[in-house]
C-alpha cells in the first residue's frame, strides 16, 4: 500500500472518530446535561423563592408580635381567674358612687365557659335619671375589669309630684351584664385606671315633647286663664285673681306656664304666651265691663 494512501486512510479514520465523538458530545451528552442542569436550576430557584416567602412570613409575624406586645403593654382591662356575685355587686356599687344615685337589683343568671375563659351572667334592673344611667353604662364598659353589656332596655316615665315645678323623667332599665374570668393568670395583672371621663349630657332623649301631665303651680304664680283684667295702660295691667287679690304685671312678667307677652291699651286687651307641658298657646283677654 502506498505511503500516501495509508496516511489518507488514517486521517479519514481519525476525522470520522473526531466527528463521531463531537457529535455524541453535541447531540447526546451535552443536551442531557443541559436539561439536567436546567432542572437543578429550577429546583434551586424554587427553593430560593420558598425562602423568600418564609422571610416575608417571618417579617409579618415580627410585625404582629410588636403590635401584640404594644397592645399588651397598653391594655386597660383586668380579667381575674374567677368571678363571684359579691365581688361583682361591690364593683357595681363603686361605679354607682361615681355615676350618681341608681336603684339596682341584681340577680345571677348562670355561667358560660369557653376554652380558657368564661363569664357569669347577671340581670340588672332598677330606675334612675338618664344622666346617671348613661354614666353608669360608660363607667362599666370603660372600667378596668372586663364587663360587657349584652342587652339593655330602657323606658322613660314621668314622675309628677306636688313639690316639683317640672316633672322628673325617671328611667326604668333592664340589663344583661357578662362578667368575664380566665385561667390565664397574667391577664389578671393590674392595669392603670383609664383617665378618660364620660362626656357631659347635654340633652335627655327620654324627655317627651309633650308631657302627659301639666306641671303643678308650685310657686303659686298667677294663672293667666283664671284672672280677670281690671285695668290696662301702655306699660302695666291690673289683674284680679279668683281669691280677689289685685296684682300689677308688665310685659315679660312670669305667670303660671308662661309670661305676659303683649299689652294693647287701645282695645283694653292683653296677651299671654303659655306652654302647657309642650303645647304652646296664646291666651288673649280683655277688660270685661258689667252691664
Amino acid at each position: 500500500m502506498a505511503f500516501k494512501l495509508r496516511n489518507t486512510i488514517v486521517l479519514v479514520v481519525l476525522l470520522l472518530l473526531v466527528v463521531t465523538v463531537m457529535g455524541y458530545i453535541s447531540f447526546i451528552n451535552q443536551p442531557g446535561k443541559i436539561k439536567k442542569y436546567r432542572a437543578e436550576a429550577r429546583t434551586i430557584e424554587a427553593k430560593l423563592q420558598d425562602n423568600t416567602a418564609q422571610l416575608s412570613a417571618i417579617a409579618a409575624m415580627q410585625g404582629t408580635l410588636r403590635t401584640t406586645i404594644h397592645r399588651w403593654n397598653n391594655r386597660t382591662k383586668e380579667i381575674g381567674e374567677s368571678d363571684v356575685s359579691s365581688q361583682t355587686y361591690g364593683y357595681l356599687s363603686r361605679i354607682i358612687d361615681e355615676s350618681g344615685f341608681l336603684k339596682l337589683n341584681m340577680s345571677f343568671a348562670g355561667t358560660r365557659s369557653g376554652k380558657g375563659y368564661g363569664y357569669n351572667i347577671y340581670r340588672l334592673a332598677g330606675a334612675s335619671e338618664f344622666p346617671n344611667i348613661f354614666r353608669f353604662i360608660w363607667l362599666l364598659e370603660n372600667g378596668r375589669s372586663l364587663y360587657k353589656i349584652e342587652m339593655v332596655n330602657m323606658r322613660g316615665d314621668e314622675n309628677v309630684k306636688d313639690n316639683l315645678e317640672a316633672p322628673r323623667i325617671d328611667i326604668n332599665y333592664e340589663m344583661e351584664v357578662h362578667a368575664y374570668f380566665t385561667s390565664e393568670k397574667t391577664l389578671g395583672l393590674p392595669v392603670a385606671k383609664p383617665d378618660s371621663t364620660p362626656q357631659p349630657i347635654t340633652s335627655n332623649p327620654f324627655t317627651p315633647s309633650v308631657l302627659r301631665n301639666v306641671p303643678p303651680n308650685v310657686r303659686h304664680l298667677i294663672d293667666a286663664e283664671l284672672v280677670s283684667i281690671k285695668a290696662v295702660t301702655a306699660r302695666k295691667i291690673l289683674v284680679m285673681e279668683q281669691e280677689g287679690r289685685l296684682l300689677t304685671l308688665t310685659v315679660g312678667d312670669e305667670v303660671y306656664l308662661g309670661r305676659l307677652t303683649a299689652i294693647y291699651p287701645q282695645t283694653g286687651e292683653v296677651e299671654f304666651t303659655l306652654n302647657s307641658g309642650g303645647i304652646a298657646k296664646t291666651v288673649r283677654k280683655g277688660i270685661v265691663f258689667k252691664k
